[in-house]
């Protein structure tokens, strides 16, 4: 099994990830991924971008409004009784038919409001939900900044020129958690911005918002949401949620560590 361009690629791709495949081209597509790190790599972001979608996207029911128009349209209209012999079917082609039309309405409305929450945090949403939307969408892509820069110097004018919010970057270098660079959020309508520190192979993003942001305030404290670790909190000036795939307790330790940066007298966060 051979590529011949890049839509055999594509198509091989999602063969693979469905199950798809017979034995031997199955067994060839394994030996592919050990020797094309790139077709390894595109395998692995689509793994990812599935199970986001899987766990962000909701399910929900078929609106009944929904469910009275497909019934509607499965019954015969009084002109087509009169010109014509009704043509008798088993009731259960009708109920299956109905059922498939009402599903896959259903998983486009589903799939088309998880690809949403999953491009820029929902204002109706809360804050912290919708942040960790953010966060999944730039893991999955692999760039979880807009500006690569560990200076601060060049990340805090880069973030100034495109938010409405005055980025406060401290340096944690000698605490282990060092810049990495920064992105803009829009959250409530508001684009912010959310610095990102690494940790070994790890990475926290801090988004800064008004103290009035909608939900920006919240008792302190570390919550999980959806696999991810959210810390908040606030000072006189700006309120702070991080979001990160760190463990809890390495989280606590950036939040007191960026806190004592801002204010040497604040206290560590509960854990």
């Amino acid at each position: 099994m051979t590529d011949s361009g890049p839509n055999d690629r594509s198509l091989r791709l999602n063969a693979a990830l469905d199950g798809e495949l017979d034995t031997a081209n199955g067994l060839e597509f394994e030996r592919a991924l050990g020797t094309d790190a790139a077709l390894a790599t595109d395998y692995r972001r689509l793994q990812a971008l599935r199970e986001a979608v899987r766990r962000h996207v909701p399910r929900e029911g078929a609106p009944q409004a929904l469910v009275d128009r497909i019934a509607a349209l499965t019954q015969p209209t009084p002109s087509s009784v009169v010109a014509f012999a009704p043509v008798r079917r088993p009731v259960w082609k009708d109920t299956r038919a109905l059922a498939l039309a009402a599903s896959f309405a259903v998983l486009g409305f589903a799939v088309g409001a998880g690809l949403t929450s999953l491009k820029t945090p929902n204002a109706t949403r809360s804050v912290a939900d919708g942040l960790v939307s953010d966060f999944a969408r730039a893991e999955i892509s692999g760039q979880p900044f807009d500006v690569a820069s560990s200076d601060r110097h060049t990340v805090k004018p880069w973030l100034a020129a495109r938010t409405t919010v005055s980025a406060d970057i401290v340096d944690l270098a000698s605490q282990g958690f060092p810049l990495a660079g920064g992105r803009v959020v829009v959250v409530d309508r508001i684009p912010a911005p959310t610095l990102v520190y690494r940790h070994g192979e790890h990475v926290v993003a801090v988004t800064e918002l008004p103290l009035d942001a909608t939900g920006a305030r919240a008792a302190r404290g570390i919550e999980t949401i959806d696999g991810y670790h959210v810390a908040r909190w606030s000072d006189a000036n700006l309120a702070y949620v991080a979001v990160s795939d760190m463990d809890e307790r390495t989280l606590a330790d950036f939040v007191q560590a960026f806190r004592q940066a801002r204010n040497p007298g604040a206290e560590a966060p509960a854990r």
